[in-house]
């Protein structure tokens, strides 16, 4: 478990399990299995457990001769989500310090946050000949401080790995996995590397590691790493992790003001709800609600990071009327997200007045990850309530009638409702009531013993 701590509260957290093992930026050499025209799709065996989806519109260009039983070289887009397989692209992408190397497409980019235009195009310039070459590129945020020899460098280091994998593609049969990333926490340095100032681990094992990954790849970053010690507390309870995965698994999320969020997760979007609760600091409704809103957007980008909330995301903020105001806080919710590592694309308010935007997934979200769905509701969030539950029980009875004893095994939770229930029908002499604590609260069995 990692945990990024910036102005000593926690921005993101991310979990690996001891051997869980994570597919997203791995690339295989899959077998296709099926080309569905009609889906704009093909399925790709990577010797997983579930084939995996390619949309059509990443083959074309890259590899238009696509057939079923032959091999094709695929990187995972998107992690294998409850019953979906993995989604694949054939647009195969290397990340580095400095450049995100892409080898199968000429496509230049550059972040967006760098704003020098003479240094996007003195990036570019640099990077031509390689370009010509057949080589693409997405230019990182972290190139902005970087000398040009390093660019380079980082290129050159790319450009061998992606050889390598070459290599490994042409020798292995298929399905086969050829390349996996490393463990999050080198991503993590990849992608922070020019902002980590400490790093703190229990590990001595990862101490060791992480002390020769950086004297390799990160020498000119001052990051310092400690061995943690205290034997009379651990990591984790130093650093609370414990009450920062509480708030990971709360959908609610209080507002200094009074207000809150409810954010909750579906199988299609994630949703969140603005309320103005007991906030009424304000002279008019309408200011009370942009106040309030602007202190929720900064909440949300906040635990979009921290949650990991990825896919289509739905905002109901408090109704104002002012457009400008709207588009205000639009702006300023577009300002809040630049801190947040993965694009964020924010559209329009609805006619609804619900405002959309995208977050780009790779894998389960954090609270999919930490949890498990609720054996008695199956993540629907609610169980039937008693009343409904005795109405069933009491015309299970009529139709098991004449009898002379009957048995009825329900959750101990119920033991009282029961009683009253059936001394109500005046049962209480002709039903043995058992308790089964493994009984899901909403079920019951009824069994004739005489």
């Amino acid at each position: 478990m990692f945990v990024i701590f910036e102005n000593r509260e926690a921005v993101e957290l991310r979990v690996e399990y001891i051997n869980n093992f994570k597919q997203s930026g791995n690339i295989y050499k899959g077998k296709v299995k099926r080309i569905v025209p009609a889906m704009n799709a093909a399925f790709v065996d990577i010797g997983e457990d579930r084939e995996a989806f390619l949309p059509l519109k990443d083959i074309e260009k890259i590899c238009p001769s696509i057939q079923v039983g032959k091999s094709i070289l695929v990187q995972i887009k998107r992690a294998a989500i409850n019953t979906k397989g993995a989604k694949l692209t054939c647009k195969i992408t290397l990340p580095g310090k400095y450049i995100v190397l892409l080898p199968t497409t000429k496509q230049v980019s550059i972040s967006s946050k760098i704003e020098n235009k003479k240094l996007k195009e003195e990036i570019k310039e640099l990077l031509e000949p390689f370009n010509k070459e057949g080589y693409g590129f997405i230019i990182r945020t972290s190139a902005e401080h970087a000398q040009p020899e390093g660019i380079i460098e980082d290129f050159i280091s790319l450009k061998n790995l992606w050889e390598k994998i070459q290599k490994q593609a042409s020798m292995k049969k298929m399905p086969s996995l050829i390349y996996e990333e490393k463990d999050k926490i080198f991503s993590i340095l990849r992608d922070y590397a020019g902002e980590i100032s400490k790093i703190i681990t229990d590990d001595i094992k990862l101490y060791k590691e992480l002390k020769k990954h950086i004297k390799t790849h990160f020498p000119d970053k001052n990051i310092s790493i400690e061995l943690y010690r205290n034997k009379n507390a651990s990591l984790y309870s130093s650093y609370q992790i414990d009450r920062i995965i509480g708030k990971v698994l709360n959908p609610y999320v209080w507002l200094k003001s009074g207000g809150y969020l409810v954010i909750e997760e579906t199988e299609a979007l994630v949703t969140i709800d603005v309320n103005s609760g007991k906030h009424c600091k304000h002279q008019s409704l309408e200011d009370t609600a942009y106040h309030t809103n602007l202190e929720a957007a900064k909440e949300i980008a906040k635990h979009m990071r921290l949650r990991d909330l990825g896919g289509i995301i739905v905002i109901d903020f408090i109704d104002m009327k002012s457009e400008e105001r709207k588009e205000a806080l639009k702006e300023f919710l577009k300002e809040e997200v630049k801190k947040d590592k993965r694009p964020v694309k924010i559209k329009d308010f609805t006619s609804l007045g619900l405002l959309e935007l995208t977050r780009k997934k790779l894998e389960e979200s954090l609270i999919k990850q930490l949890s498990d769905i609720c054996r008695t509701c199956k993540g629907r969030g609610y169980t039937k309530n008693y009343q409904l539950l005795l109405f069933e029980i009491e015309k299970r009875i009529e139709e098991l009638k004449p009898f002379a004893k009957l048995s009825i095994k329900i959750h101990p939770s119920l033991e009282e409702i029961m009683k009253e229930f059936l001394k109500s029908l005046q049962l209480e002499e002709y039903v043995e009531l058992k308790y089964d604590i493994n009984l899901s609260i909403d079920k019951y069995s009824i069994e004739r013993l005489a």
